[in-house]
């Protein structure tokens, strides 16, 4: 009769050694999945705010050093803008100004940067014409927390 307590002791450090990988691989991904999700949430929840001429609250997402500049610029907008509809049409990762591969599930590796073109149907007074602009917001990773580096010339032409 075999004597069962090496194959134990075996099992016993065989597999901790084959999960310790998969459950690396599972941190990074939930970690990626994490930067894509509330990437995602911010980019939604300042575009509707923005859109909603909500500017005290859409600077929340603005890096600060820019904030004041956001403000006074985003005021402006506010008088002379009619918003209609945005929406988001796509998003591309970076890391250090890299591009990062994206897959059927986002970004395929942690990123710290990303670029989000985003469409808006819009007026400017003093027309009343529906006019439907596409630019691109870039959306940077400080102090964990996704912040616009804001470009508004798009809506004052």
């Amino acid at each position: 009769m075999i004597n069962p307590t090496p194959l134990i002791h075996f099992a016993l450090k065989a597999i901790p050694a084959c999960l310790l990988p998969a459950l690396f691989s599972a941190c990074a991904n939930y970690s990626t999945m994490n930067l894509q999700e509330d990437l995602h949430t911010n980019v939604y929840q300042f575009n509707k705010r923005f859109s909603g001429k909500m500017m005290d609250l859409s600077a929340g997402y603005v890096l600060m050093d820019k904030r004041k500049d956001f403000l006074i610029t985003s005021n402006k907008i506010k008088e002379k803008v009619t918003f209609f509809d945005s929406s988001l049409l796509d998003i591309q990762y970076f890391n250090d100004d890299q591009p990062v591969k994206k897959t059927t599930h986002g970004a395929e590796k942690e990123f710290n940067k990303a670029v989000a073109t985003m469409r808006y149907q819009i007026s400017i007074l003093p027309s009343n014409q529906l006019k439907t602009i596409m630019f691109d917001q870039t959306w940077v990773l400080d102090e964990e927390q996704w912040m616009l580096e804001p470009d508004l010339d798009v809506f004052l032409k």
